[in-house]
């Protein structure tokens, strides 16, 4: 359980710090919630039930700089991959997003990028859909990857590139 004050992912809402845990009721039955402010974006207070088992999936503690750090390290040994069914790869997507490692995330990073490349060799555009998949793997690892170092959220590609590179 996470506590006041804890800086945590809620998926697809990003960076949030548990503001409160407050206790509701509803038809009789008491529920504990956390409540949620996003620290990127949005100013509305989430309210998360502490017991769901799918708000439980959705929300992970935020990664140590060391772990950044690692994780940064694996990129080059994520190989990218494309599921040619247009619903099946929308079922793997959502789950990774939903759910996933930060390692999986990257990999639907560097795979739509990669589809990006070739679909441009041959004069095509990007599906709208995978395009959305995109922005939100790199909305997920960008902005934790930013928070944590302290760094513009801008400079994180350039930031990998170069610790890659070193």
């Amino acid at each position: 359980m996470y506590q006041i004050g804890d800086t945590i992912i809620y998926t697809t809402y990003g960076i949030c710090k548990v503001a409160n845990i407050v206790q509701k009721e509803f038809n009789g039955q008491v529920t504990n919630y956390y409540l949620l402010t996003p620290l990127v974006g949005m100013k509305a207070l989430l309210q998360v039930p502490v017991d769901s088992p799918v708000a439980k999936e959705k929300l992970r503690p935020i990664l140590s700089e060391h772990e950044i750090y690692s994780l940064i390290e694996q990129i080059p040994t994520v190989k990218p991959y494309w599921i040619d069914n247009e619903n099946e790869r929308k079922k793997h997507f959502s789950n990774i997003l939903r759910c996933g490692k930060r390692i999986e995330v990257i990999g639907i990073i560097k795979s739509i990028y990669e589809h990006q490349k070739e679909l441009k060799e041959r004069g095509k555009k990007l599906h709208a859909c995978d395009e959305q998949y995109f922005k939100d793997a790199e909305k997920i690892i960008y902005e934790e990857i930013a928070y944590v170092l302290n760094i513009k959220k801008s400079d994180v590609v350039n930031f990998i590139i170069s610790n890659i590179e070193s």
